[in-house]
């Protein structure tokens, strides 16, 4: 009889215990920078304790070499990253003009015409540490580690590594949905639509192996949509916005308070994002398949201890 707990072969706990023990620990260690009186600091924190976290599961508990975790520095790397920021930027850019054009919004100021006591440009920088650092440590965790983990525990009879792996991004993504459910005026939809963002983010990091695009479209999508054009994040409120604006119309079309996320505007714009990525890495040569880390077992990968990552 297998033990349910243990694989005796691979050495090492069985995948569903593995994902317990980091979203526990996660879960955990996240309260911990909540005690730290500044919020910038805060979501540091946190990305610095993830990024500790997914480093000890990845290589102790997983048992796998760091150069399969998809944050190898390198200059591929650093223009993945840049690349990723520049699309979601441009297609959030697009999807403000369209709800513009389509009088789905009303602009009433911009930030330098805001009075207070703090420079206007302040509150900005501090949403850049606070995107920068979620787009980070949840790619960490929800592709990073989630679809690693979920493909080597469904790789069985059947199941080849690479159907695993597509199974993995679907599950990985639905749980990145289901995560944002809870917040302010979610719907359904929204939720459906956040799923379809989390499958964007994981093709990046199933063709090239590497973490940077996806991390690049996760942060600039945020703060981009927030920051600057002044519409709801997954239903969360920015308060200092570069434009000021006053979403109407209907909300299959903008999403509503939600944010464009949970509209039909999102839903292009989560296409067109797929297929700006795909472009941008067909040109600089990337082969547009699965990397070998996602079209073999453990066992091939491990003893091996080859792959094309670079």
């Amino acid at each position: 009889m297998k033990n349910p707990f243990f694989n005796v072969e691979e050495q090492r706990l069985r995948s569903l215990l593995r994902i317990i023990l980091f979203l526990f620990l996660f879960s955990f260690g996240v309260a911990l920078p909540s005690l730290i009186p500044y919020t910038a600091l805060q979501f540091i924190g946190i990305s610095l304790f993830t990024l500790g976290l997914y480093y000890v599961m990845f290589r102790f508990v997983d048992q796998r070499s760091w150069n399969l975790a998809g944050l190898s520095l390198n200059i591929t790397w650093v223009k993945e990253l840049f690349a990723g920021i520049i699309i979601a930027a441009t297609v959030m850019g697009l999807i403000f003009l369209v709800i513009w054009q389509t009088n789905g919004l009303d602009i009433h100021g911009f930030g330098w015409e805001r009075n207070g006591q703090r420079f206007w440009l302040t509150p900005i920088l501090l949403l850049l540490v606070q995107m920068s650092s979620v787009g980070f440590y949840e790619e960490l965790l929800s592709r990073g580690y989630l679809i690693p983990n979920i493909k080597e525990g469904l790789t069985f009879g059947q199941i080849t590594p690479f159907r695993a792996t597509l199974i993995s991004v679907f599950l990985s993504s639905a749980l990145f949905g289901l995560a944002h459910a809870a917040n302010p005026d979610a719907s359904i939809t929204a939720v459906i639509n956040i799923l379809l963002a989390g499958i964007m983010l994981a093709i990046p990091f199933v063709i090239t192996g590497r973490l940077a695009l996806s991390i690049g479209l996760h942060f600039s999508w945020n703060f981009f949509q927030g920051g600057i054009f002044g519409f709801r994040v997954s239903g969360m409120e920015i308060r200092n916005s570069i434009i000021q604006i006053q979403q109407k119309g209907p909300e299959w079309w903008t999403g509503g308070s939600f944010g464009p996320e949970a509209g039909l505007t999102g839903v292009l714009g989560i296409l067109l994002i797929i297929i700006l990525s795909l472009v941008y890495l067909r040109y600089t040569g990337v082969d547009l398949t699965a990397e070998s880390f996602f079209t073999k077992s453990y066992s091939e990968y491990n003893q091996t201890g080859k792959t094309k990552i670079t």
